[in-house]
C-alpha cells in the first residue's frame, strides 16, 4: 500500500522494557519494524531476568494439543529473542527487584539521558515504575473488551467463555497523574473452536498498532495523544481457572468443536443467490426475504457475492462460483428476467488464484469489473471486450498486501475505494481502508485515517454506495458472531481526502425460522435487486 507522505522531522526515540530477554514472536517483528522505519528508531532495550509462567499441567496438555491441531507455523506466539531481532542504539539491563531506592534512581538518570520519546513496555514491567522516563509516555499492547489488559494470554479467556467478540488495542499513559488512553482500538470475531488459532489471528493484526500510532504521533504530536479516548482501569486478568472450573470450560469447548464437526459432515453449508424486481432502496424489511426468487448451486459449490448489470434492457448477475472440489472460485454470469433464469451460468473469468466479489463498474461507455484477488495480493481492474464472457486485465491498481472486496463510488471529480486490508494471517473481516485517485486507473492514494474502520462488526464491503434520501449509505458485512451473519447499513456522515465518518442505521438479518443463516452481499441494477443467502442442507 502507498505510506502517507511524513513530514521532515527527527526520527521519534524509543526505549523497549522487558521483564526478559525473549518475548512473543510477533511483539519482536512488530519492534524491528519499528526500528527500520523512517519516522521512529530503538534507541535503548532494557530487559530483566524474570523467568517465563509456568501453566498449570491441565493447560499444558490442552495448550499441546490445540497448538498442534491448530496452531500456525511459526508460531507468532513463539519466543525469540528481542536484543538479537530488534536492532538497537543502546542496551541496558533493568533493575533487579532487590535493587534499593538509590539504584532505582541512578538507572532512571541513566535512562533519562537517552531522551526518548515512547517507553514501550512488555510482559511484566510496571507502567509507574516507567512514568517520566520518556515524553510521550508508556506504551503497551492491550487485550480484551474496553482494553482491559490481558497481558499474557491474548484471545484465551474469549474462547473459553464462548464470547463473540474478542478486542484489543494499545493503551498510553503520558504520565503517573492522568488517565490511561486508548491509542489504538479493535474488534474481531472470535475463533470459537481454539485458543491457539484465536490467539494468532489476533495479535498478527495486533502487531501493525504500534507503527500506526507512531505514525501519528510522528505526523500530528502530543495533539493526537491528547484527542485518545480515556481507558478503563487495567486490570492483569491473565489468571487462568482453577482446575474443576477448567474442566467444565475444556468440555464446553469440546462439545463446541464436535458439534461443528458434526455439522460439517451432516450437512452441506452453501451460499446461494436471491434476485427480486422492485427491491426496497435499503434492501429487504424483516420477513421479506421469503419473497426472492432462489437460485440455488448444485450441492458440491457456492454462488456468492452476485453483483447485477443491466445490458441493453436485459439483467445479467455476476457473481463468485466455488466448486468444493477445487477449492478455488472463478467468476459466473447468468441472465435473469422476471419470469426467471435464462439459461445456465456461463464462467467469464477464471485466474490461477481465486477469485470473487465481481465488482462491476460502468465508465466512460466501458463496462469494468474489479473481482477479489487477496490470494494474489492484488486489486486488478478488468475491461470487458465481448460480453459477457471476454475480460482482459488492463491495470493492477494496488499490489502488496491481502485486499478483500474492493467497492468503488465515484463523486464528483474523485473515485474512492472501500477495501478491507489484513496481514497475512490476519482476519480480512476487521478494517476497512479507504483510497481515492483522479481517475479509475489511479495512482491511488491511502487515506490518512486508515484504517478508517476496525471492527468485525461493521467493517468489510457488503455491496456498492448508494444514495438514499439525500445521505450516502455503505452496506457493510455483519462478521459477528459468525461470517455472513448479516449486512449493517452505514450511513456517511464525512468523507474527504482528511477524514471520515459513519454510523449505522439499519440491519438486514435473516427472520427466525425460514431456513437462512446469513447474507452478506446486498445489490441492484435498475429495478432488480440481489442477495446472497447461506443455508445449510442435509447430505442425505
Amino acid at each position: 500500500m502507498e505510506a502517507v507522505a511524513l513530514r521532515s522531522r527527527p526520527r521519534l526515540r524509543v526505549g523497549i522494557f522487558a521483564d526478559r530477554s525473549q518475548q512473543p514472536r510477533w511483539i519482536v517483528e512488530a519492534l524491528a519494524a519499528i526500528a527500520a522505519s523512517d519516522c521512529a528508531e530503538v534507541a535503548l532495550l532494557a530487559h530483566g531476568r524474570a523467568n517465563a509462567r509456568a501453566l498449570p499441567w491441565l493447560w499444558r496438555l490442552y495448550r499441546h494439543a490445540d497448538e498442534s491441531l491448530f496452531g500456525a507455523e511459526p508460531g507468532p506466539a513463539e519466543e525469540v529473542e528481542l536484543a538479537a531481532h530488534v536492532p538497537h542504539v543502546r542496551a541496558l539491563d533493568m533493575p533487579c527487584e532487590s535493587a534499593d531506592g538509590r539504584e532505582v534512581a541512578a538507572w532512571r538518570d541513566e535512562v533519562g539521558r537517552t531522551e526518548l520519546d515512547v517507553a514501550f513496555a512488555l510482559g511484566g514491567i510496571d507502567e509507574d515504575f516507567l512514568c517520566g522516563v520518556a515524553r510521550y509516555g508508556v506504551w503497551r499492547f492491550c487485550f480484551g473488551a474496553e482494553g482491559v489488559s490481558r497481558r499474557e494470554l491474548p484471545g484465551f479467556h474469549e474462547v473459553l467463555d464462548g464470547s463473540a467478540l474478542t478486542a484489543s488495542g494499545l493503551r498510553i499513559r503520558l504520565d503517573s497523574g492522568s488517565p490511561e488512553r486508548l491509542a489504538m482500538q479493535s474488534w474481531s470475531r472470535t475463533y470459537a473452536y481454539s485458543a491457539a488459532r484465536n490467539r494468532d489471528l489476533l495479535v498478527r493484526k495486533t502487531a501493525c498498532f504500534a507503527m500506526r500510532a507512531l505514525r501519528e504521533l510522528h505526523h500530528s504530536g502530543r495533539v493526537w495523544l491528547q484527542r485518545c479516548a480515556p481507558a478503563r482501569e487495567a486490570a492483569n486478568d491473565s489468571r487462568l481457572p482453577e482446575t474443576p472450573r477448567a474442566l467444565r470450560q475444556l468440555t464446553g469447548l469440546a462439545g463446541r468443536i464436535a458439534w461443528r464437526a458434526l455439522q460439517r459432515v451432516a450437512c452441506v453449508e452453501q451460499w446461494a443467490l436471491a434476485y427480486r424486481f422492485g427491491m426496497s432502496a435499503h434492501g429487504p424489511a424483516p420477513g421479506e426475504l421469503a419473497k426472492f426468487s432462489r437460485l440455488t448451486p448444485p450441492k458440491d459449490r457456492l454462488w456468492a457475492d452476485p453483483f447485477p448489470v443491466m445490458v441493453r434492457g436485459r439483467y445479467f448477475i455476476f457473481f463468485e462460483e466455488l466448486p468444493f472440489a477445487t477449492g478455488k472460485a472463478h467468476i459466473s454470469a447468468i441472465e435473469v428476467g422476471r419470469d426467471g433464469p435464462h439459461g445456465e451460468p456461463v464462467r467469464v473469468l477464471e485466474r490461477d488464484y481465486h477469485l470473487s466479489y465481481p465488482f462491476l463498474i460502468e465508465h466512460a461507455g466501458e463496462l469494468y469489473m474489479v473481482p477479489e484477488t487477496a490470494e494474489n495480493h492484488t486489486v486488478e481492474l478488468y475491461r470487458c471486450v465481448e460480453f459477457p464472457h471476454r475480460w482482459r486485465l488492463e491495470r493492477t491498481l494496488l499490489e502488496g498486501a491481502r485486499f478483500f472486496d474492493a467497492t468503488f463510488h465515484r463523486e464528483r471529480d474523485r473515485w474512492w475505494m472501500f477495501v478491507n486490508a489484513a496481514p497475512d494471517g490476519a482476519h480480512p473481516d476487521d478494517e476497512l481502508h479507504i483510497f481515492f485517485s483522479a481517475s479509475l486507473a489511479g495512482p491511488w492514494r491511502e487515506h490518512p485515517r486508515n484504517p478508517v474502520r476496525s471492527d468485525a462488526r461493521c467493517a468489510r464491503p457488503a455491496g456498492r454506495l448508494y444514495w438514499h434520501d439525500g445521505a450516502l449509505h455503505r452496506p457493510a458485512q455483519i462478521c459477528v458472531p459468525s461470517y455472513g451473519s448479516g449486512i449493517a447499513i452505514q450511513r456517511v456522515l464525512r468523507l474527504s481526502t482528511r477524514d471520515y465518518a459513519e454510523h449505522e442505521v439499519g440491519r438486514i438479518v435473516p427472520a427466525r425460522g425460514d431456513g437462512i443463516r446469513g447474507l452478506h452481499t446486498l445489490n441492484r441494477a435498475g429495478d432488480l435487486g440481489v442477495l446472497d443467502l447461506f443455508s445449510r442442507r442435509p447430505r442425505v
